[in-house]
């Protein structure tokens, strides 16, 4: 009887230790779950089929990017470059970079330029009420809708668990715990700036415009649809044909010190041929 008593008072105390220890990892796992969820992670449910949220509403209108390349033929590539900056200004704009190119022949300038994005129209008008000779045009337009939305989302959540591990590291007492979560906190951080980088770029990028326009110039100045015609080309040949013969005589000239060696050269085996025929 003793035996029977002492077996089941053995087998109480196990049954108490294990449950304290299921206790204790069932503490250890509600902290770390903490650490990475709290009530405020929930998403609220969506809203009723129709009804758009707030972060709907303010992200509803499209996200465009606007690119523009233009190329001008002019006879006066001051007076176009100009008139460009003129019009730029009065779209709100500016030029970020201007370079001009010129040899014996041609000349271009090449100017990269800023536009609101609601006066890109009003910038294009502006070219076609100057009788600007645009010889080509290229436009492009992006829908960043989703990316803006996506990266805005994801700044918002990167927020909020920044704000999380804030919380965490004010109440944390542990050594171990204060180094992981100020740990992760800087990773948190690094991402947050990338993410405000990009949303800043989108931002200016949908805001303003670009455009990529040349300006471009030839001595002998004729519009960009006359280029085509035989007489044009053929010129333009003769001119080319000029310029090759130029370029040759230029050529020949610079190699003189050539022709000195192989002057030197010839003499010297001339005085070689010499010698020996003298000894025989």
């Amino acid at each position: 009887m003793m035996k029977i008593r002492n077996t089941l008072i053995l087998i109480a105390c196990l049954l108490v230790a294990i449950s304290c220890k299921n206790k204790e990892r069932y503490m250890e796992k509600a902290v770390g779950f903490e650490m990475m969820v709290s009530p405020g992670d929930v998403p609220p449910p969506p809203p009723p089929p129709g009804v758009k949220s707030a972060s709907q509403e303010k992200n509803s209108s499209p996200k465009l990017v606007k690119k523009g390349e233009l190329t001008i033929a002019s006879n006066d590539l001051e007076a176009t470059k100009a008139l460009i900056y003129k019009f730029v200004k009065e779209c709100n704009g500016y030029v970020t970079n201007e370079n001009l190119v010129k040899d014996e022949i041609f000349a271009h300038i090449e100017m990269s330029l800023n536009v609101q994005a609601s006066h890109f129209e009003m910038f294009l008008k502006l070219l076609d009420s100057s009788k600007v000779n645009i010889v080509s045009s290229t436009f492009s337009v992006e829908d960043v809708s989703l990316k803006y939305i996506d990266d805005s989302t994801r700044l918002q959540n990167k927020k909020k668990l920044e704000q999380k591990y804030r919380d965490l590291l004010s109440r944390a007492k542990d050594m171990k715990d204060l180094l992981e979560i100020e740990d992760k906190l800087e990773e948190i951080q690094t991402e947050i700036e990338v993410r405000e980088s990009q949303l800043k770029m989108l931002d200016k990028q949908i805001a303003y415009s670009e455009f990529t326009v040349k300006i471009e110039k030839d001595n002998v100045y004729l519009p960009y649809n006359a280029r085509s015609k035989f007489t044009y080309r053929l010129g333009q040949g003769i001119v080319a044909g000029w310029d090759g013969v130029k370029s040759m005589v230029i050529f020949l000239f610079s190699i003189w010190p050539l022709y000195l060696l192989i002057a030197l050269v010839v003499f010297a085996i001339k005085a070689i041929i010499k010698r020996r025929k003298k000894q025989y």
